[in-house]
């Protein structure tokens, strides 16, 4: 009778570890799936990051294109303007120094 008493014990100690190796197995899995939904949302944030400072990289790029094509279309319309007003000062400034001095 002692030995069934033994086997009793050892089957319930089993059933036991069973259900405690059971219950790790899925605290286990559910760490696992936390971890890889974690994992996915930084993976997802750091893409978005990336695409921003893309996007703002480009946005860079085109406004300063856009600024240097003003500036060169400026500058040549200021030395358009130079090149006509030139002579016209100069006939201004002949006419005032004729006026000015005898």
């Amino acid at each position: 009778m002692g030995g069934l008493g033994l086997i009793k014990s050892l089957a319930e100690k089993e059933k036991e570890l069973l259900a405690r190796l059971e219950a790790a197995k899925k605290e286990a899995e559910e760490l696992l799936k936390r971890a890889e939904a974690e994992a996915r949302a930084l993976l997802e944030e750091a893409e978005a990051k990336a695409l921003e400072a893309q996007y703002r990289e480009k946005e860079a790029q085109e406004t300063e294109a856009l600024l240097a094509r003003y500036r060169a279309q400026a500058e040549a319309e200021a030395k358009a303007v130079r090149e006509k007003a030139g002579p016209r000062l100069e006939e201004a400034l002949a006419l005032v120094l004729k006026e000015v001095l005898p």
